[in-house]
């Protein structure tokens, strides 16, 4: 996946390109935000969803996201703060067995906190 995505930085503008100078693909923009200095540079990661749409609701992979935040958690991984964290469980049956499982405070503590049900970033509502 990585070499894929550092070629289509540089393929011609198109599917999978973006027709950057290859001399440009270390290029950084530094911001500020709330007061702390970041850095984006080509693939930063922006926004990260955890989601479960309503009509295929998977308790599995719902469990398995909640799990990758535990041990981030325990190991001291942090979500740089400008990126936009959100969680779209399903149903509510899915917030409790989230919540029963003792995995929803590590989604909170990663920033993944509860924005609503169903469709969400997916479809663009992200804001």
């Amino acid at each position: 996946m990585k070499n894929d995505w550092n070629s289509s930085l540089t393929n011609a503008v198109g599917f999978k390109g973006f027709g950057l100078n290859p001399n440009n693909l270390g290029d950084t923009v530094k911001f500020n935000f709330n007061g702390a200095e970041c850095e984006l540079n080509h693939g930063s990661v922006v926004i990260a969803a955890i989601t479960s749409c309503t009509n295929t609701s998977n308790p599995g992979v719902m469990l398995a996201a909640a799990l990758l935040c535990r041990n981030a958690h325990k190991r001291g991984i942090k979500i740089k703060p400008f990126i936009k964290t959100s969680l779209s469980p399903g149903s509510q049956a899915v917030s409790r067995y989230l919540e029963q499982s003792g995995l929803r405070e590590y989604l909170d503590a990663m920033g993944f906190y509860h924005a609503g049900y169903g469709c969400m970033t997916c479809i663009g509502n992200s804001g």
